[in-house]
């Protein structure tokens, strides 16, 4: 049986540092494959201060059973001190992509 396919969503404070982290997790067969998304504006409040920054979301591809530490490495390779790492399981995907995307990472 294929592994579920697992959506985790981070954002960064540079497309360089996405971009670099993506590319590591793939190569260590973490996450099948990255999609980066255009600069967003994050609103948030941190420290006490209402904060507005330009920030570049990336959704990361996995498996159920990689998610954990797939999200642990992507804490350690954040530069942030409180990253947003956030997981979903994409249980209605194409059993075709969902065997593609296993495939990539736990064969």
């Amino acid at each position: 049986m294929t592994d579920q396919p697992v959506l985790i969503y981070s954002v960064f404070g540079s497309s360089t540092e996405a971009k670099r982290v993506a590319k590591t997790l793939i190569e260590e067969k973490l996450i099948a494959c990255a999609n980066h998304f255009a600069p967003a504006v994050s609103q948030y409040v941190w420290e006490g201060e209402l904060c507005e920054e330009q920030e570049y979301p990336v959704l990361l591809k996995t498996v159920e059973s990689l998610t954990k530490p797939a999200m642990a490495r992507l804490k350690a390779l954040h530069s942030y001190d409180t990253p947003a790492i956030l997981s979903w399981s994409a249980d209605d995907s194409d059993p075709a992509y969902a065997k593609w995307l296993s495939g990539q990472i736990t064969e």
